[in-house]
């Protein structure tokens, strides 16, 4: 196993996952440059030159930056997000890193029944999962010329205490139980998804970079819940009565699984957090475990 690389940079480090990698990487002591948009943004070309002088080929570079959903899926968010990989990689012409590691989606795969791996052939549908694709290539393209290693990380949906995005799942369900004790679900809640703890996405993340490893890398962990078992699991948690409402699904039932198999050989003695665990700490975190009264959480 090589050593961590002697500095990382991430670009995207206030986001949820960049947040959690930041501050992963310190407590392991390793020198860490960490820039968001209030310090770099990204959609302005001129804007990288705060990167003088800090890229180098002891460096890992993590590119973390994006619009989420949440921003909306518009074309104008689409363009952004294209931008910021395209203004980076013009930054990168003709320097070499030690790494380059780009964190990607699994929205780049279509819905299907088979396990998705990393050789399922992409069908990016939507304007965010467009993005997020484009970036890869456009980072594959920056790599090659730089003649850097390059690590593409197409990652599960993310969950866990401080995400700021409320998407559909674990964080929204908490936000809503902060709020006044219920959950919405799609239909029945039939979808399976593999939910990941966000602490087990950043120490895998910072596992494969201590590993060299390189190339496409799925992170999930294998293990696909419906939504109707995880608010099953939050009934058994929580201290209270909740109120489950259906709403009208938008399309047909889908499910993303996943065969993990490359990121298990790769980190063999990684483990992933029970998803009961996980949704306890996430639920605390968003004050959804109170008995008393219902929490306004702003």
């Amino acid at each position: 196993m090589r050593a961590m690389p002697e500095r990382v940079v991430i670009l995207g480090a206030s986001g949820f996952l960049g947040r959690a990698l930041h501050a992963l990487l310190e407590r392991d002591g390793v020198p860490v440059v960490a820039h968001s948009s209030s310090t770099l943004d990204l959609t302005r070309a001129d804007a990288l030159a705060v990167l003088d002088g800090v890229l180098g080929p002891d460096t890992a570079l993590v590119f973390a930056s994006a619009l989420t959903p949440d921003r909306g899926q518009t074309p104008a968010t689409l363009l952004a997000n294209t931008a910021m990989a395209a203004n980076l990689a013009a930054y990168l012409e003709g320097r070499r890193l030690g790494r380059l590691v780009y964190v990607g989606s699994d929205a780049a795969y279509g819905f299907g029944e088979p396990p998705v791996t990393e050789e399922t052939p992409v069908a990016p549908a939507g304007y965010y999962a467009v993005g997020k694709y484009v970036g890869e290539r456009v980072m594959e393209g920056a790599a090659r010329a730089g003649g850097t290693p390059l690590l593409t990380l197409r990652v599960t949906g993310v969950y866990g205490p401080g995400d700021p995005h409320a998407s559909y799942g674990p964080n929204a369900f908490a936000r809503s139980l902060a709020r006044d004790r219920s959950v919405r679900i799609f239909g029945a809640g039939e979808e399976e998804r593999d939910h990941l703890y966000v602490e087990d996405a950043a120490r895998a993340i910072a596992c494969l970079l201590r590993s060299g490893a390189d190339g496409v890398y799925n992170l999930a962990t294998g293990q696909s819940q419906a939504f109707a078992e995880v608010v099953k699991t939050i009934r058994d948690l929580v201290p209270y009565e909740i109120t489950v409402t259906s709403a009208a699904r938008k399309g047909p039932i889908t499910h993303r699984r996943f065969d993990t198999g490359r990121l298990t050989r790769a980190l063999p003695d990684l483990r992933f957090t029970p998803i009961r665990e996980g949704l306890r700490a996430t639920l605390a975190s968003f004050g959804a475990m109170e008995n008393g009264g219902a929490i306004s959480n702003g």
